[in-house]
């Protein structure tokens, strides 16, 4: 549902957000003088390490046994939870905005899912928010499984899901984001407006022998970019 741009290099670091004012002024003569600086926000670094044991490997390069590639598996599904972590909640401590921390985005209550026609209606009225903001789309939308699994409820009397129906709505895209506990986010999918930074895709390094054991990483670095909030609608689900 984001774009990526990139990717840029291992080496690229942080990225500009803009102009930002700062507290400080001072006048003199009828002149006023302010303080601003280019906000930068940092491109973190993810990763997840794994071992492999000296002796498989031996035995998988010999031809004598298949590898198990299970600890790889497993760092990489670390790593890219971490990375829908981030991309969909940010992080306070670095400064960065996911799509559902801006306090800019507009809101919408979610009803019943399950209850047909309650996510066509729900989804319809987030989409009309971003339409009345000026952000005419297209639209594309995450759900937490659980909201994304009642898309499968099929309509009475017909052989249509409700998914078919939505997905004529956000035609950018309905995405299952196991991220999300609860609600989703409607975006228009315009790349100027929300995207991903890539300083460095996905890949697995090799770092070194660890006793009778190989030790590998996993690792990748980007950030969320998002430049206009008010393309954004976070879906809210009530207790």
């Amino acid at each position: 549902m984001l774009e990526i741009e990139g990717p840029f290099g291992f080496g690229f670091r942080s990225m500009e957000m803009g102009e930002r004012s700062a507290a400080g002024e001072a006048s003199f003569a009828g002149a006023r003088a302010t303080i601003t600086a280019t906000h930068m926000v940092p491109i973190p670094l993810l990763q997840a390490g794994f071992t492999l044991p000296v002796r498989d490997v031996a035995a998988a390069e010999e031809g004598h046994a298949l590898l198990d590639v299970g600890p790889v598996a497993k760092a990489a599904v670390a790593c890219a939870r971490l990375e829908e972590e981030l991309v969909f909640h940010g992080n306070r401590a670095l400064g960065i905005e996911g799509l559902l921390t801006s306090p800019k985005s507009a809101k919408v209550m979610l009803g019943d899912w399950s209850k047909l026609g309650q996510p066509l209606e729900d989804l319809v009225k987030a989409a009309a928010a971003l339409d009345a903001a000026g952000f005419p789309g297209p639209y594309a939308a995450a759900l937490a499984p659980g909201l994304y699994n009642e898309l499968f409820r099929i309509y009475e009397h017909s052989n249509v899901t409700q998914l078919e129906h939505v997905r004529q709505l956000l035609p950018a895209g309905v995405v299952k984001a196991p991220a999300l506990t609860t609600g989703g986010v409607v975006i228009a999918a315009i790349r100027e407006f929300a995207s991903i930074l890539l300083a460095q895709d996905m890949l697995a390094a090799y770092v070194g022998p660890s006793g009778a054991n190989y030790e590998f990483v996993i690792l990748e670095s980007l950030c969320p970019r998002i430049t206009m909030p008010e393309t954004i609608c976070v879906l809210q689900q009530g207790k």
